[in-house]
């Protein structure tokens, strides 16, 4: 039997106000803030508290990062800024159970990665709720729309996962692969008819394989809405890059053109002074 694949995990970041979660962002959003593809206006001139959060496909918290962010005042982040992230997730110590288990948790006052504790915050209460329960029920609504996975569908697919008897047991005789066992012979007595299990397997064998069917469509719609959602996400971005490297060049034009007229006016200014000097000594000769 093949084991069963890890659960992949969707990382994402929270941001904390005085109200509780104020702003929600999956991690490639937050790439492009650390990159100063855009900015914050609501965070200028701050210093957040946020959270990078790892997610399973049931909406379950496996890691918690509670990290600090600065803010300029237009609202981009502090260029200096540099944690690892994902490294301290791994490393993280076993926090508080939040319905999946004990997650990886890294805070002030509860980190072993002591170079970073300048950059991290202790959660606590505000607005009357625990900091960890404003996450938990943040990740419940799943407002950013995390794909979970359908167990159900599954568990039909994994046919490794199946019993399924023999052939020609199918037909009142024989062994079973696992589950079928021989029977004494006033149980082989009792058996219904041939014809009536080989219908009622019939017709198993059919219903399982349109919930397959139906179970594999909504697999494949799922795995094309995501993947237009990250073509989307991907296009934005390289919008971004493209208008930021455009603004970039921009910029660069017209200081080019401030120090070539800078060079010209002291050129001239260099000019000025000789015929100044020229009239003064031809004054003095006089």
């Amino acid at each position: 039997m093949n084991a069963a694949p890890k659960p992949l995990l969707t990382e994402a970041v929270m941001f904390f106000s005085e109200r509780g979660i104020g702003k929600e962002m999956l991690y490639p959003e937050f790439e492009a803030l650390l990159d100063g593809l855009m900015a914050t206006p609501d965070f200028a001139d701050e210093t957040m508290e946020a959270v990078f959060l790892q997610i399973n496909n049931r909406l379950q918290i496996r890691a918690a990062v509670f990290f600090t962010l600065d803010f300029d005042e237009d609202g981009y982040v502090n260029r200096l800024w540099n944690l690892p992230l994902r490294s301290i997730a791994e490393k993280a110590g076993r926090g508080p159970d939040m319905g999946g288990g004990p997650i990886r948790l890294v805070c002030l006052g509860f980190t072993n990665q002591t170079q970073y504790k300048p950059h991290l915050w202790k959660p606590g209460q505000r607005n009357g709720r625990s900091d960890l329960v404003w996450l938990k029920e943040a990740v419940r609504r799943n407002a950013l729309g995390i794909v979970g996975e359908d167990e159900e569908a599954r568990a039909l697919l994994a046919s490794e996962r199946l019993q399924v008897a023999a052939e020609d047991a199918w037909y009142g005789g024989g062994n079973s692969i696992e589950t079928v066992r021989l029977g004494s012979a006033e149980e082989s007595e009792d058996a219904p008819e041939p014809e009536a299990v080989a219908a009622e397997v019939q017709q198993e064998r059919e219903e399982f394989q349109r919930k397959a069917a139906l179970y594999t469509r909504q697999i494949q719609s799922l795995q094309e809405q995501l993947r237009a959602m990250q073509s989307a996400h991907q296009a934005e971005l390289e919008r971004l890059r493209e208008e930021h490297t455009d603004h970039l060049k921009v910029a660069q034009g017209e200081l080019m053109d401030i120090k070539q007229e800078l060079a010209s006016q002291q050129k001239a200014n260099a000019a000025l002074k000789r015929d100044l000097s020229r009239l003064q000594t031809r004054s003095s000769v006089e």
